[in-house]
């Protein structure tokens, strides 16, 4: 019962501003800077090293979040000639398995990023221009990907509870944010 309870809010904080702030803030983030680089360098002939490098992986962290709300939401880009060809029984029986492969391709992505910032903790690898491990900035493709499964997993509730792709789980119409 507490575990479900702790899922519950972790669906709710999930569901929330939350990603949905993380996906701005991200955004914000690698605009300006490269905005402020730019102004920098035609200007000022002066540049920073480590602007263009932290926007980058502000752009990755934005991409990986994004791509979890897009699977929130049912909007990602797939090809749907298939499906929509397929009676209502046959297109939920492929669109799990299509779930079911993305979830295997997530877990063998989220191995192989762990074991990858594990090396480079154990051998302190930093970023070029920051004194910063580089393992933050691999924390992207896990976190990105675990949101993903969990998006994953809310799509295959609604699917077999019955909610429409615009009702995120646990939430009214009236308590979406998004």
């Amino acid at each position: 019962m507490q575990s479900n309870h702790a899922a519950q809010r972790l669906m709710r904080f999930l569901d929330g501003y939350f990603v949905r702030y993380v996906v701005i803030a991200a955004y914000a983030y690698f605009f300006l800077i490269i905005l402020s680089e730019v102004v920098q360098r035609y200007f000022f002939s002066h540049s920073t090293t480590w602007g263009e490098m932290t926007a980058r992986y502000a752009f990755v962290y934005f991409a990986y979040l994004a791509m979890a709300e897009a699977f929130r939401h049912d909007e990602h880009i797939r090809i749907d000639l298939i499906p929509n060809r397929l009676g209502p029984t046959a297109a939920k029986v492929l669109e799990t398995y299509i779930d079911l492969l993305c979830v295997f391709i997530a877990v063998i992505v989220i191995w192989y990023s762990i074991q990858l910032m594990q090396i480079q903790q154990m051998a302190n690898i930093r970023m070029h221009a920051l004194p910063v491990n580089m393992s933050w900035a691999q924390l992207a493709l896990p976190l990105g990907w675990v949101v993903m499964i969990i998006r994953i997993g809310q799509r295959l509730a609604r699917r077999f509870g019955g909610q429409t792709a615009s009702e995120p789980m646990g939430q009214t119409k009236e308590q979406r944010t998004f």
